[in-house]
């Protein structure tokens, strides 16, 4: 008999587990990871970094990095703690020294060492806080996601399988249902790729999930209760971070009005409307008063966010994927091994209870928000795995009682024991899947893409840098939220902001094609583009001309394997720079302009 866990348990579990696989996730996936979460929290929290394009134009709510910003002060309170401690320590033995043992030159020369504890205590502390503790942050709110998953799989349970009246069938069943969600959500490979980095896609699905567990899943009986009016605030700050997110909630709020209106439940629905008006009133407030607090004025991001993305064709210069994206790359890839057990489940009623209406139904409105949001997305010119990423709740679900659903049939067909060894030996091989979906995240999160990490802890490590270069495609690395360094005069990277000055302009379909921004110009031509943008370089330096150029050769010179083996390797060979480190990063890469390692030349002067 399957036993089930209990559920008050599972949150310890799951917060022990994605803390630990958040502080050994190693690897870069995207940009955004950094940039739109981390950095512009390092910028508050420390008063130093740099901001992209999205952060100075108001495109960007600045709650979910709110959170980080949190954790980076209470680093930088402890490591203000830590600096105290250690300096009252070494007053007291310079006290000791003085007044006890005077005339020891050991004492002294102690004395003198530690003199610089307090300082290095407060460094130590304040640089590993700024890099762990916002993975600590993720692991918390990962397991928090996937706890009220399997709480939701607990509720579904309850409230739309038909129960035999066998209490024994029932508790097998009911226990297969949580164990298996546990299972699934734990293992499933794009939620231990991408969980616990620090996206807003990852805080999206996060708060999804709680969402979805306080919705009112018996379509209108409920929503006087207060559960229902959390999922309507959860929900609606959400699609404030996400616009996209809103796909959701209207699908499963059009469900609801449809049935209180066949039902004529009017009161009910009057009741509705003006919870829904509270909880949008509600939350907007709450993140006016975030991105007040980050812009210095009252603005709501999610207006240019939407103008940017529907009323222009900027977002493109990002790039354009085809109509099936979606289904052929992303919906594989966010499903992992629990695709088969999806599809069928579209097919599947997954339950043989029998609602007033298949429109109460919750798996039917599973399956529907899945289409209707993977049909969506595919009409967005600009497509990335990690859009579909808040349906996961669902994909979960679905294969959870799809599972249950294919199991229940097996058994009822198993009529002698060579067929019960059959259905055992499948059970056992199916076993296999989740521990080579975690293996192969485990590896994708410590070893590719590594290096693009890895530079940035080394160059933090170095005493002095006086300038520092990346010619590399824009926002290859972490910055200053890794880097944490606010003593380089001169930090700069090669830049790729978008043709921001097309966003009025009725013709801009037609010149964004023609818009090249500085990686571009770079790689279209690398050696013009360093003959123009670069003194000249010598063996002995850079010629004195009276040119002005955009960017000087700075101290520590950071390229990828491909910029060095094409041009930079030949065009430093006889200057005043020698390859300082190598770091490995890619075996391959969709974009070889980043594959191989990460080489960091240092000029010697």
């Amino acid at each position: 008999m399957a036993v089930k866990v209990p559920l008050k348990s599972l949150l310890p579990v799951l917060i022990a587990i994605r803390c630990l696989q958040s502080l050994l996730m190693r690897t870069f996936f995207q940009a955004d990871e950094f940039w739109q979460s981390l950095e512009p929290a390092h910028y508050m929290a420390f008063g130093y970094g740099e901001l992209t394009w999205e952060w100075k134009f108001g495109l960007r709510s600045y709650a979910f990095p709110l959170i980080f910003q949190i954790g980076y002060t209470l680093v930088k309170y402890v490591a203000v703690l830590g600096c105290v401690v250690i300096q009252t320590a070494v007053d007291w033995f310079v006290l000791f020294v003085s007044t006890v043992i005077p005339n020891s030159d050991l004492g002294w020369q102690m004395v003198k060492e530690m003199r610089s504890f307090p300082l290095e205590i407060k460094e130590f502390i304040e640089y590993h806080g700024v890099i762990y503790v916002p993975k600590l942050i993720m692991g918390l709110l990962a397991a928090i996601g996937e706890y009220y998953t399997i709480l939701l799989a607990d509720k579904l349970y309850k409230l739309a399988m038909d129960k035999t009246g066998e209490n024994t069938k029932d508790d097998k069943e009911h226990a297969r249902v949580v164990n298996l969600t546990l299972i699934f959500t734990i293992s499933n490979f794009f939620n231990c790729f991408f969980i616990t980095r620090t996206f807003i896609n990852s805080f999206e699905m996060i708060m999804t999930s709680v969402a979805l567990y306080y919705w009112d899943w018996t379509s209108g009986k409920n929503i006087q209760n207060a559960d229902f009016m959390k999922s309507l605030i959860i929900g609606t700050f959400t699609s404030l971070q996400r616009p996209t997110n809103a796909f959701i909630w209207i699908i499963l709020g059009s469900f609801m009005i449809f049935n209180l209106v066949k039902s004529g439940s009017w009161i009910t629905l009057i009741m509705l409307f003006r919870k829904v008006i509270l909880a949008t009133g509600l939350s907007t407030i709450l993140n006016i008063c975030c991105d007040y607090y980050f812009y210095g004025y009252i603005t709501i991001p999610v207006l240019k966010f939407i103008k940017f993305n529907c009323t222009t064709p900027l977002s493109e210069f990002y790039g354009v994927a085809p109509w099936h994206f979606h289904l052929v790359q992303s919906l594989p890839i966010v499903s992992g091994y629990l695709l088969p057990l999806l599809l069928h489940s579209i097919l599947c009623p997954l339950t043989t209870k029998r609602f007033v209406s298949s429109f109460v139904n919750p798996f039917h409105q599973f399956k529907t928000i899945i289409i209707i949001n993977i049909a969506l997305y595919s009409m967005i010119p600009h497509k990335e795995f990690r859009f579909i990423y808040p349906l996961q709740p669902f994909i979960v679900l679905l294969s959870v009682f799809d599972a249950v659903w294919v199991w229940k049939k097996l058994e009822s067909k198993v009529v002698n024991l060579r067929q019960a060894w059959l259905k055992n030996s499948v059970y056992r091989i199916l076993w296999i899947l989740p521990a080579i979906s975690m293996v192969i995240s485990l590896i994708l999160s410590t070893f590719h893409e590594a290096g693009s990490v890895s530079v940035i802890d080394y160059l933090h490590s170095l005493k002095r840098i006086d300038s520092l270069g990346f010619i590399m495609p824009c926002h290859s690395t972490p910055w200053q939220s890794h880097l944490h360094r606010n003593d380089i005069k001169d930090l700069w990277a090669i830049t790729c902001d978008p043709p921001l000055h097309l966003l009025n302009d009725p013709d801009a379909h037609l010149k964004l094609p023609y818009y090249m921004d500085e990686s571009d110009y770079l790689y279209d031509d690398i050696p013009k583009f360093i003959h123009e943008h670069f003194p000249p370089l010598t063996w002995k330096g850079h010629k004195r001309t009276s040119k002005r150029y955009s960017h000087e050769w700075p101290e520590y010179l950071v390229v990828f394997e491909h910029m060095d083996y094409t041009f930079m390797q030949e065009f430093l060979a006889d200057s005043v720079y020698v390859e300082s480190r190598r770091f490995f990063n890619t075996l391959s890469h969709w974009d070889n302009r980043r594959s191989g390692d990460i080489i960091v030349y240092h000029k010697i002067l």
